[in-house]
């Protein structure tokens, strides 16, 4: 089969590209997808995807040098150097690159720039496939909670109370805003791609929390009505152009060959049937059940165009799920900063000595929790690093023995790359201890609760007080370690800010993970590198579709493209 054209939209770092990209190589399978462009709004993330598109114009293990020793940097201005170098040897390559992404904010930006590079991208092929999901934060359980202000909305701040009347006034008035959010209707940027262009296939990825998303039924004509986004959603990409009727945009422009007014079917990748079989709940995938060693869990569709003679058998689940311990074991141990204070290593020891004091330990009821501590305390590495851009070390690839070792490692590397830990308060050394202590004994993080008085962080969140007759939510597991021998919970964008639910199971390094650690368990290769600061690292991974998972949707689709080009050509033989 000839290679397969594939559009990425709101792509963040790339992860649903870089599986389907890696597809034919990584199995062997004849059929290859090519990237033709990549859309990404925010301009550190779009860096990453034009560096990645970069690396994608080399055949797998033929990357040069160069790439490495830019991995390998100590630091950013030594790294721009050799960038700088890899640009002019292989200008060629990186012009390629640069053609396959692009730095556009759909539903902000004119769709008009976007509209010319679809049409390169395209060439009139309708043998393509669409990716890509729109931003989620309107869509999430926590992303309502707060832009609608639940909790908060009765307070300005500690000292200034607001009347409940005036409290509620100020809740209806944020639940206003959160129903006319114009990330509720982004899909439609999406929709109308799909209209305009008619993929023979399209996948769309989503937070589950779109399952149960309501507003107003016809927020465009100013209906007051409210249903399911979700129902909406669904009825609205089986047939595109009827959806979207009123959209000025749907004219084809010149070199154009536009969608037939294409109707879809819809299927879910986790189960099998088409959509008049499926219930919502069918479409939400399960990562940690396909070999991702993290229970992320995403609402992912796949739409078949009509005329494609095929439907999608669904993934096949793993029988056993991949651990935290299984993909980093094995990369160097690192200790947390100290935020304030001298940040070495023998001071960092000195203070998380004297806080797992033998009076401390005396509160811990449960023996075997003290028992754990108390041997971290002992086994204190007061050497220990903080790791930095790139860690020299012997590459040792992930411990799982199966198709995601193969998928993540690279031992060109030569070590790890951005892998550094953070600054965090001394105050919450002992809460990092504790926490991963307690993990290690009971194979589970704990809750707040199980905390001793004296580790109680002092935090609205954590006391969930009263606050103008308005109670704040309580985050029962505000420090979550991350339990060795389970997969990770969610990997959110949320691990940019402060790392309290990404505590590495080991007591002795009393810290968050890292921004590598955190790419490995959203399974990127170790040779992906994301552009920007620390910050902005940990939130392009947070956003990313895993890798891994984005392989195997990949598969389906090959099969889906390969039995309608079957079909297709015994249909021909007939009819001569």
């Amino acid at each position: 089969m000839p290679s397969i054209p594939v559009i990425d939209i709101f792509a963040g770092p790339g992860g649903l590209s870089e599986g389907f990209s890696r597809y034919s190589s990584f199995t062997g399978d004849d059929v290859r997808f090519l990237v033709s462009l990549s859309v990404e709004k925010d301009r550190i993330a779009h860096q990453t995807l034009t560096l990645r598109a970069f690396v994608r114009q080399f055949e797998e293990g033929e990357l040069p040098e160069e790439y490495y020793e830019f991995l390998r940097c100590d630091d950013a201005t030594q790294a721009e150097g050799v960038k700088e170098v890899l640009k002019s040897k292989y200008a060629q390559e990186w012009k390629v690159a640069r053609q396959e992404t692009m730095h556009h904010e759909l539903g902000t930006d004119g769709f008009e720039d976007l509209r010319a590079r679809l049409v390169g991208a395209l060439d009139g092929r309708r043998d393509w496939v669409l990716l890509g999901g729109p931003p989620c934060q309107a869509y999430s359980v926590i992303g309502r909670s707060r832009i609608t202000g639940i909790g908060r909305a009765g307070y300005e701040d500690d000292q200034r109370q607001i009347p409940s009347e005036a409290a509620e006034g100020l809740r209806e008035e944020a639940r206003r805003k959160f129903l006319s959010d114009h990330r509720h209707t982004l899909y439609r940027e999406y929709l109308r791609i799909v209209a305009l262009y008619s993929p023979a296939v399209f996948v769309m990825e989503n937070v589950t929390g779109i399952l149960n998303s309501r507003m107003p039924a016809g927020l465009d004509s100013g209906d007051e009505g409210r249903g399911r986004i979700f129902d909406r959603i669904l009825g609205d990409l089986r047939d595109p152009r009827a959806a979207l009727e009123e959209d000025s945009h749907l004219d084809p422009g010149a070199g154009e060959q536009p969608g037939n007014g294409d109707k879809y079917r819809l299927y879910s990748f986790s189960e099998r049937g088409d959509l008049l079989g499926l219930r919502n709940h069918d479409f939400k995938i399960c990562c940690e059940d396909y070999g991702v060693p993290q229970a992320r869990h995403r609402v992912i569709i796949v739409g078949i165009r009509d005329d494609v003679d095929a439907a999608p058998a669904p993934l096949e689940r793993g029988t056993e799920k991949s651990s935290v311990y299984q993909i980093i074991d094995g990369m160097p141990a690192l200790r947390s900063g100290r935020s304030r204070g001298q940040d070495s290593a023998e001071s960092w020891a000195e203070v998380v000595r004297q806080q797992v004091s033998d009076e401390f330990l005396e509160v811990i009821d449960d023996p075997e929790i003290r028992e754990a501590m108390l041997n971290a305390r002992d086994s204190l590495d007061k050497n220990l690093g903080r790791g930095g851009r790139f860690v020299s070390a012997i590459y040792r690839a992930p411990a799982t023995n199966t198709d995601l070792d193969r998928w993540i490692e690279d031992p060109r590397v030569d070590g790890y790359c951005q892998h550094e830990s953070r600054q965090h308060m001394d105050g919450d050394f002992l809460r990092y201890l504790f926490v991963a202590a307690y993990g290690k004994v009971h194979g589970r993080s704990p809750k707040l609760r199980h905390f001793p008085a004296t580790l109680m962080p002092d935090h609205r969140s954590a006391t969930g007080q009263h606050i103008a007759g308005a109670k704040t939510r309580t985050f029962h597991d505000r420090f979550r370690v991350q339990v060795a021998d389970d997969p990770a919970t969610t990997v959110m964008a949320h691990i940019r800010k402060d790392g309290h639910y990404y505590i590495h199971y080991d007591p002795t390094q009393c810290r968050s993970l890292t921004v590598r650690e955190a790419a490995r368990l959203q399974t990127f290769p170790d040779n992906y590198f994301f552009m920007g600061n620390r910050t902005e690292q940990y939130q392009q991974v947070g956003n990313a579709v895993p890798p891994y998972l984005a392989v195997q949707l990949a598969g389906v689709v090959a099969d889906v493209l390969r039995e309608s080009s079957m079909a297709a050509r015994r249909s021909d033989r007939d009819a001569a």
